[in-house]
């Protein structure tokens, strides 16, 4: 979607400064024929700082994220240049800091997330994404433990594999209707929800964190409306977290678990437990490492293991250049 291409086309970035990342700014680039779209979105970034392109010299501004808008400009008549399709995006979006001008008062991750659903909801085609070699194959040996009813699977995957995208690659090819996303580390859950609103075949996932209010009534509606719901579960102790264990692993329904950063506090009996309780035989779940596979994995009967190290993925990439 961000290639090079041979006609004109409307896209909207985001970017924000590292010394602030719960403001970040929202615009529009009108990308002529044969021009690459994110080295013109960059350059647009740069030209809007002023006397402060320093900051983007010394990586102090981020561009997060482009997304190409141009089938949404077409249906609101903006598929022109200056057209401001994004004050039209913005407008919906909400948070603006003031009456006028791009800043959203809004962390960037959060904005993207918002972002993302929206134009979904617009029907605003959004990329593929695609799996690597490594991704595929990977994948493919989880479902083959799966088929074989071994439902506890430990992935040890190294820096820079791309493991929500694989991770909800996998969920998308399980015919389960819910599946849970938990970790100790809750940062986790904002980084799945960016890349799972971010693509194509992940479109129509209903996204619920246990903690929002109602997330019960939630979750058994989406459930009960045949859609595919992704929930988020924090593994920090509180009060609550036993009642949202009981809710998920008591609805009739199978699950798919996927435990991610299973080494950092995950990987404790306290952690660990309540889950290796509540989880049913017909549940899989799928328990994801970067370094400690042995620490990751203490508390849990392991069926089956899948691995990748760096430089294999270095490997997979020279291959297919």
């Amino acid at each position: 979607m961000n290639e090079i291409t041979d006609y004109d086309r409307m896209f909207c970035y985001l970017w924000y400064e590292t010394s602030n990342p719960n403001e970040c700014k929202f615009g529009e680039k009108w990308v002529h024929a044969g021009l690459d779209p994110l080295t013109t979105c960059e350059d647009r970034v740069k030209q809007s700082l002023g006397v402060r392109k320093d900051l983007w010299k010394n990586n102090e501004v981020k561009l997060y994220k482009i997304w190409d808008v141009t089938e949404y400009s077409k249906s609101v008549d903006r598929y022109r240049s200056r057209s401001r399709v994004d004050d039209h995006i913005r407008n919906q979006i909400g948070f603006r800091k003031g009456t006028t001008g791009e800043i959203h008062e809004l962390n960037y991750e959060v904005m993207t997330i918002k972002v993302n659903k929206l134009l979904s909801k617009l029907n605003q085609p959004l990329p593929i994404a695609g799996l690597s070699t490594g991704q595929y194959n990977m994948a493919t040996d989880i479902l083959n433990y799966f088929n074989e009813d071994k439902n506890v699977i430990l992935a040890e995957l190294c820096a820079r594999f791309g493991k929500t995208i694989f991770s909800g690659a996998v969920a998308m090819e399980i015919e389960s209707p819910l599946t849970i996303i938990t970790s100790y580390v809750k940062t986790v859950f904002t980084s799945f929800e960016v890349d799972m609103t971010s693509f194509e075949q992940f479109r129509g996932i209903v996204h619920i964190s246990t903690e929002e209010d109602n997330y019960q009534e939630k979750i058994s509606k989406a459930i009960s409306e045949g859609k595919k719901v992704f929930t988020y579960l924090s593994l920090c102790p509180g009060s609550k977290r036993q009642d949202r264990i009981d809710f998920l692993f008591g609805l009739d329904t199978n699950r798919f678990l996927i435990i991610d950063e299973a080494d950092f506090g995950a990987h404790k009996s306290g952690q660990s437990q309540p889950l290796i309780d509540a989880i049913k035989p017909q549940d899989k779940a799928l328990i994801m490492t970067g370094t400690e596979a042995a620490k990751a994995s203490s508390t849990w009967k392991i069926d089956g293991m899948i691995s990748t190290t760096y430089f294999e993925l270095l490997g997979h990439k020279s291959l297919a250049a």
